[in-house]
Order: structure tokens, then sequence, then C-alpha cells
């Protein structure tokens, strides 16, 4: 779904300051990438307005630099029209612009996080001489000001991917302590970005772009899009891959995760198209089969020529009649408020200490035992690629693996190796087996603390009694890398199954289950934890936060507690 449409008219207030800006000569003044002082405020404005901001303040934004800042000199209109102004922003939205010029940015780019709490009681120069000291709700609506500024001019000099995010995520964390002004949603998923993962992600995209080998694309493509979470074009790109492959359910799954990170996001990543564009070919590839124009042969290696591909001018005509202003017309995310409530709900729960497994259920989640294993992206790729993952884990040294330690009853033996261990990365498995790990880390999986990616050996005569997993927040797949003949099947709930080498299972490992390998050869498949889909992206978002929270809240503590330790002995041996 779309969502619901924004259209200039539905806001009288930013439409007569559209007028009245196109009147002072915004259109014919330059601004950066070539473009037009007019096209910044309004991408500007666009993204307040995505992120779900108050209309004040996307206001502020549709004029935010009128008086000049100190990076951008040119003052379309001097303070003496401040008044002139406010009759047409509003007195709120007009300060806040005014604000926004005469404040210095350099301590808020150069990461000094007092910024936002320093200024009210020692105002810059010119804020003192116009007797203009903020408040902290004014300098929270300053800071996101700066984030949506930033966004929208921020790119490479061709208009390719920039590398903004990490200082959009240090601009956010002004907001933490704030009550009037939420961030938006997205930046939570920014939490454990490094500058070295940004570079990373925007080096694979860039690579996948030029490439012509559609294999080589599209691991670039998935690696930029595990890389950093939000970023949409990588998936667009995948979604177009799949469809010239004919593979019309993956080129609707990655179309649809392109989507929800393009409205969260608000901006396009790469700016060689616009926010319109991207959306419009996210359209078309999101349509059933048999598209019309059908896409043309041969490899499209270029953002405006996948825009001509899937459509280009007619595309452009669909947007043009959804507004008189072309390009003013574009989707927001559906309301988030209902995710919101029950992660609400969620963490209410975990206060409850009456409870017996706090945490251990979020409300309101189907409970399903098995699943279609085709609904899940990463799927086709673990099945896709079993040679190598399979050739991978059985050559993985017998040191890596130890006995599962779970205090879950059994006959027999069972082994495991972690890829990943609630949370934490173990790399030197994650090195020895590079093709599985490209695939846990570019398609969507349970990475975080809830979950656990890990290669399991049942030997031969093993009993897994019935057990439930800790949470139904995930879903388990299973790879089968060997399965040997005979009696080898998993039981959920009332239904048996059996593996099938190279091929996947997907089950709901919090309902009671159990596994046995009856046989005389070992059992040996590779386990991914999955985000269960009933979960929206605005609860993942939130819960993937949560557990990134704790587990570096648990690093923090870890080391405090040891070095205590060590102080402790210290102490002792000197006594």
């Amino acid at each position: 779904m779309m969502g619901a449409v924004l259209d200039i008219a539905d806001d009288a207030t930013a439409a007569a300051l559209v007028v009245f800006l196109r009147a002072k000569g915004a259109e014919a003044a330059g601004h950066s990438g070539g473009r037009t002082l007019l096209e910044h405020l309004l991408g500007t404005y666009w993204i307040t307005r995505r992120w779900g901001q108050s209309r004040w303040l996307a206001h502020a934004a549709l004029i935010h630099s009128v008086y000049g800042t100190d990076s951008y000199e040119r003052r379309l209109l001097p303070a003496g029209q401040r008044a002139a102004v406010a009759e047409v922003a509003g007195d709120r939205a007009e300060r806040l612009a005014h604000l926004f010029c005469v404040t210095p940015r350099g301590p808020l780019f150069a990461g000094t996080h007092g910024w936002a709490r320093d200024l009210p009681p020692a105002a810059t120069g010119e804020q003192q001489a116009h007797g203009e000291a903020a408040t902290r709700d004014e300098l929270d609506a300053l800071a996101l000001l700066h984030m949506a500024n930033l966004a929208e001019q921020a790119r490479a000099t061709d208009g390719s991917p920039g590398r903004w995010l990490v200082r959009l995520r240090d601009l956010a964390e002004l907001l933490l302590d704030g009550e009037a002004i939420v961030p938006p949603l997205f930046v939570a998923q920014l939490a454990t970005l490094s500058d070295a993962d940004e570079s990373i992600a925007r080096t694979a995209y860039l690579e996948g772009v030029c490439e012509e080998h559609h294999e080589a694309r599209a691991d670039a493509f998935a690696f930029a899009a595990a890389c950093c979470s939000v970023v949409p074009e990588p998936c667009v790109w995948l979604a177009y891959l799949s469809r010239r492959r004919g593979d019309d359910g993956s080129a609707r799954t990655w179309a649809g995760h392109a989507r929800r990170r393009l409205v969260a996001l608000g901006t396009a990543w790469d700016k060689r198209l616009t926010f319109q564009q991207w959306l419009e070919i996210i359209d078309t590839l999101e349509r059933s089969p048999g598209l019309d124009p059908p896409l043309p042969p041969g490899a499209v290696t270029d953002p405006r020529a996948l825009f001509e591909a899937t459509g280009g001018p007619a595309t452009v005509a669909r947007s043009s009649s959804r507004s008189a202003a072309k390009g003013y017309a574009v989707p927001i995310a559906p309301d988030p408020a209902a995710g919101r409530r029950r992660f609400q709900r969620y963490i209410e729960a975990l206060a409850d200490t009456g409870a017996t497994r706090p945490g251990a259920i979020y409300p309101d989640l189907e409970a399903r035992p098995w699943h279609d294993p085709t609904e899940f992206p990463i799927v086709g790729y673990l099945e896709s690629n079993y040679p190598a993952i399979r050739d991978e884990i059985l050559a993985l040294q017998a040191t890596r693996f130890h006995r599962e330690s779970e205090r879950i009853d059994r006959t027999g033996d069972w082994d495991v190796a972690f890829l990943y261990e609630r949370g934490r990365r173990h790399g030197d498995a994650c090195r020895a087996c590079p093709v599985t790990t490209h695939g846990i880390e570019a398609f969507p999986a349970m990475r975080t603390a809830a979950g656990l990616i890990y290669v399991s050996r049942m030997r031969p005569m093993t009993h897994i009694t019935a057990h439930r997993g800790p949470t139904n927040l995930r879903l388990r797949c299973h790879l089968a890398i060997t399965v040997p003949d005979g009696d080898c099947a998993i039981r959920v709930a009332e239904e048996t199954r059996h593996w099938q080498q190279g091929k996947c299972l997907v089950f709901d490992d919090s309902l009671l289950h159990e596994a046995w390998n009856r046989t005389d050869q070992d059992r040996v498949v590779l386990i991914v934890d999955l985000w269960h889909p009933g979960l929206s992206d605005t609860e993942v978002m939130l819960l993937q936060a949560l557990h990134n929270y704790t587990y570096r809240q648990a690093e923090r503590l870890s080391r405090y507690w040891s070095a205590n330790v060590a102080a402790a002995r210290d102490a002792q041996d000197r006594h």
C-alpha cells in the first residue's frame, strides 16, 4: 500500500509560503547541487512532513535559510522583513527559522552534545542583539531542523549517496532528553552504524550499480542493504534484478522493503533521482507480472536508466496528476501508533515482577506452528547457495563445536557452532563461512540479543525432548545441510516434518517442539532466527533499539565489573 498521500494543497500556509518565496526570488536563487533555493526549501519541508513533525516546524523548514546562515551567506530576505514573513508563516515558525539562521552550527557539527543545553543561558552574539535566547524546546526543534536540512542536501557531487547518516544519528542524540520533539523512528536503526559501515554500504552500492554481471550485482546490493538497514535503493535494485530473472515473489518482497525504507527515511539516499522518482520505480516493480511496458532486455546500470526502463515519462505523468506542483504529492508512512501501543504493552509487561517469563510473550502475535518458507527473502538465498554453504559448514573445524548448553533434556549428543549468539558476532566462525555469513547479514534476520544463528549437529540416536523457545518474537529457519535416511524428523505442536537437504523449514519455536535422529549418521542444519512476520516495521525498529541498548549496557557493565574485580585483587595483593 502506498499509504496516505501528502499534497501541498492540504497545507494552506505552506502553499502561501511558496507563493511568497517565489515573489521574493527563491526560484532564481542558487543553492547546492545546481538546484534553486526554493527546491532546497521545499525538499526540507517535505522531509519534516514525512518524519511526522508538527506543521509549524515544517513551515519553519520551508523558510529555514531565507535570512542566510553561517554556511549559506546569500540572504534572500533581510532581517527587516521578519514581520512580513511571520505574517505568512506564523510567529513560531518564523522565530525558529531566524534562530536557525543566526545560531552558529560549528559546535553542533563538531559533535559537541552540550550544544542544546549551553545556548539558553549563553546566547550567541547575534541572538543577544535581538534578545532571542532560545528555549530548550526551540533548541530541540533546531536540532531536528538541522537533521532535515542535512538529509535534504547531503550527496556526492554527482548526486550519488554521500556519507551523512552517522552525522544525522549524532544530531538525533541531542533530542534524547527532550520532550517536545520526537526524532524519526528510523534513527533507532542507526544506533550501531559506524562510519566504516556507512562507507562500506556506499561502496558496495556503487559497485552494484556499475557491475553488469547479475549475480555480482545482487551480492553487492544485498551487502549494501545489510550494512545499512535504512537505505532503500539497494532494495529497489534487488527488486529489479528479481523481476529480470522472473522471480516475481522476490521482486514484490524487495520492493516492499524498499517502500518501507524510503517512506521512513523521508528522502532519497541516491539523489540522482528524486524521492518521487524512486517511489514510482517501486510502484512499477511491486505490480503483478506482465508489466506494461515490459522491462527491456540487457543490464541497466544507472538510476536514470532504471527510471526510464520502469516507465519514466508515464510515471511522471501519473505523479503530476496527483498534484498541480510536480513532486509535491508524496506518500507518508502509515500511522505507527498501533505498533507503538503494542510495544508499550510489551514494555509494561517487562515490569511485571510476578510474571514467570517476563518478556517472553509479545502481545497479539499469531502462534502458528509452521510457516511458508517462500515468504522470507533469506530462504531464497540460502537454498540457491546451498552447495557453497554446505561445503563451508562441513569444513568447519571440530574445535568450533561444543555441547549445546541449554537446559533441554535429551538423550545422545547435540553439538553447536555459533555464528551469532544473542547479539554477539563470532568473527572466526563468520570468516570461515563467508557465503553463509553474507546471506545472514544481507537479509533480514534476528542478529540481536533475542536471536541465535548457528550450526546444529545432532549425533546418531539422539532425541531432543519437547521444549519451548524463549520468546515468540522470532521464528526459526532450518536449512538442512546433511540429513540421513531413516527416522530423522522434527515435530512442532502436533505436526511432524522431515528435513530435505538444501531446503528450509520455518517454524515457531515458542511452541512445544522436539527433534530426533534415530539413524547411524549425523544430522546437520543451519539455524537462523527471523523476526516474526506479524511485527510491524515500527515494532521491529523499536525492538532492535531496545536489544542493541541492552547489549551495549551489558558490555559496559561487564567491563566495569571486571575492572572493579581487578582493582580489588590489586588492593588485596598490596596488603
